[in-house]
């Protein structure tokens, strides 16, 4: 007989990466699937970018206009002053197209930003947008047996990828209750159980919600052979959001080990 700490903790393959029944949202929103946003990359800084760039090019040019004075003077010390001459006019009908050209890219520059600007406010004013995912998966056991392996905050450790899961000292069983879960990465994420009818359904949000609010239900109805567990998400993203792949092949690719897992821990208690 498997206990269910020690010997089923054992059965987690070492490579294995299960979808974790209480976990933050957020950080597997991003993990597994992605968003990204259509008014731009929030990664890079482009005021500073445009700023070294505009620093550069201003030494540079600099430098190379002052060499071809200076190799003008020296030609007109020579006696060269007609080739002197022409350096100085060549050198001068250069530098006045390129302010003007200069000129010219930095207006559309601007234009661009402030249009970039406007589209960026319009999104953020629009209301989100409702993602409505499922996946389920059907047992031969009766729903108290799969309620009592899955609501635990200490099951997480055999059925997902977490090293540690506890209930946080102080907070309510039920409605209420915050769970904790540490990574094997050493990352950190609380949710919060925000409705419960034991043994047939619980929803949980993340403490740490950032732009991709989420929410997770589980439930579990009853079959003439045992029942079936649900696992569902309502994912709101902002308006200049989107999914970076298909949101519905992403809950079911990676809820699918974590349903499955389900099915071997089960069993595994029984032999």
């Amino acid at each position: 007989m498997l206990t269910p700490r020690k010997s089923l903790a054992a059965l987690r393959p070492s490579n294995c990466r299960f979808f974790p029944i209480w976990g933050n949202p957020s950080r597997l929103l991003r993990e597994y699937c992605g968003y990204r946003q259509l008014d731009g990359c929030p990664c890079l800084d482009n005021g500073q970018v445009v700023t070294i760039f505009k620093v550069l090019h201003s030494v540079l040019f600099l430098a190379g206009f002052l060499a071809i004075l200076v190799l003008a003077m020296v030609i007109g010390h020579f006696g060269r002053k007609g080739i002197e001459f022409g350096i100085f006019a060549v050198a001068m009908a250069l530098y006045l197209a390129l302010m003007v050209v200069e000129s010219i890219v930095n207006r559309r520059n601007k234009r661009a930003r402030l249009l970039q600007e406007q589209v960026s406010a319009a999104g953020a004013n629009l209301p989100g947008k409702l993602h409505s995912l499922r996946a389920s998966a059907s047992y031969s056991h009766d729903a108290h047996t799969v309620w009592s392996l899955i609501r635990p905050a200490e099951s997480a450790t055999f059925l997902s990828d977490v090293q540690r899961a506890f209930t946080v000292p102080g907070t309510p069983q039920g409605v209420g209750e915050q769970q904790c879960f540490i990574g094997w990465d050493g990352s950190v994420s609380i949710i919060e159980v925000i409705g419960e009818e034991s043994p047939w359904w619980a929803t949980t949000r993340s403490i740490a919600q950032d732009a991709s609010n989420r929410r997770t239900t589980y439930r579990l109805e009853p079959t003439a052979t045992g029942c079936t567990l649900t696992m569902g998400a309502v994912i709101e993203l902002p308006a200049n959001a989107a999914f970076a792949s298909d949101p519905n092949e992403w809950w079911e690719s990676h809820s699918r080990p974590y349903l499955n897992r389900i099915e071997e821990v089960l069993s595994a208690r029984q032999n």
